[in-house]
């Protein structure tokens, strides 16, 4: 996410290891493109029975202090609460922890409107591989709301993606990942609904999406086997592009593409300064792209 609060513009990275073996590390890393400068914010406040282990991320900067929103996979298979941090220069205060039975296999979050949590589950039952080969489309989007006595209560909002690993949104409208079948879901919000729209068709593999000055932005696994085959192996290249899409128009356009030699499997893009920043599912880097 890009964080734009402090002095100097900076994004703030979901760091943790992926590949079986390596050694464990899951923190948010605030990196300063302007000075190059790198630091692990330092968090504070966690309950010591949790365990930190971040995945997608969302910064609501309409409030102060600005939050960040952490999806965790916890050592309970079962348990992936999503973590509130106030965000400091330097420091992530612990807010508070929400957690419900409907989220059980979560991959990226935004906020609705009214400070809601709309969250991907990215498939039927979590890790399932035969999903994703036969199509089978059992993913959802649940609505995550605070209700009169402070308490959050969930409900289902949508069904039947395959594989969303992003999800976005622009006013009221709702944009949710699909990398099986290769688009863009499209969604309104009307009454704490979402109501289904026509759909953004051709990306091939999407995963996250960033919104940057009222477009929309999208990393794309384009070769899913040469994907599996980078999962096994950093030796094994996996292709990248990166799309810009139009919100208005629908239009698709390719930004950068890579056969994986400059990076592989990237995940998430962003636009800073006239520059490009992709980062990427396991290798510990991010590349710099200049327009």
């Amino acid at each position: 996410m890009i964080d734009r609060s402090t002095s100097e513009a900076r994004l703030l990275i979901s760091c943790a290891n992926r590949r079986e073996g390596e050694a464990y590390f899951g923190e948010i890393v605030a990196y300063y493109p302007q000075s190059k400068r790198v630091d692990t914010l330092v968090r504070s406040g966690v309950p010591d029975s949790l365990h930190f282990n971040p995945h997608g991320i969302f910064l609501d900067s309409t409030v102060s202090p600005q939050l960040l929103y952490v999806i965790s996979h916890e050592h309970d298979i079962n348990f992936h609460p999503v973590y509130v941090y106030e965000v400091g220069v330097d420091t992530l205060k612990f807010k508070e922890i929400i957690s419900s039975e409907l989220v059980y296999s979560p991959n990226a979050l935004t906020l609705g409107p009214n400070g809601e949590i709309i969250i991907v589950n990215d498939s039927g039952k979590r890790g399932s591989i035969l999903e994703k080969a036969m199509k089978l489309n059992r993913a959802n989007i649940v609505w995550i709301e605070k209700v009169e006595d402070g308490s959050w209560e969930a409900r289902v909002v949508a069904e039947g993606l395959g594989y969303p690993a992003g999800i976005n949104r622009i006013g009221n409208t709702v944009y949710a990942g699909d990398a099986v079948n290769n688009k863009l879901h499209v969604f309104t919000i009307e009454n704490d609904e979402l109501v289904p729209q026509d759909a953004i068709e051709g990306l091939t593999g999407n995963d996250n999406i960033r919104i940057v000055d009222g477009m929309i932005y999208v990393a794309g696994h384009v070769k899913p086997l040469k994907f599996i085959s980078h999962v096994k192996s950093s030796l094994n290249p996996s292709p990248v592009e990166i799309w810009k899409v139009n919100p208005e128009t629908k239009e698709i356009t390719t930004i950068y593409y890579t056969e994986g030699d400059a990076i592989s499997a990237g995940s998430t893009a962003v636009m800073l300064n006239e520059k490009l920043y992709i980062c990427q599912v396991f290798e510990p880097f991010i590349l710099e792209v200049e327009f």
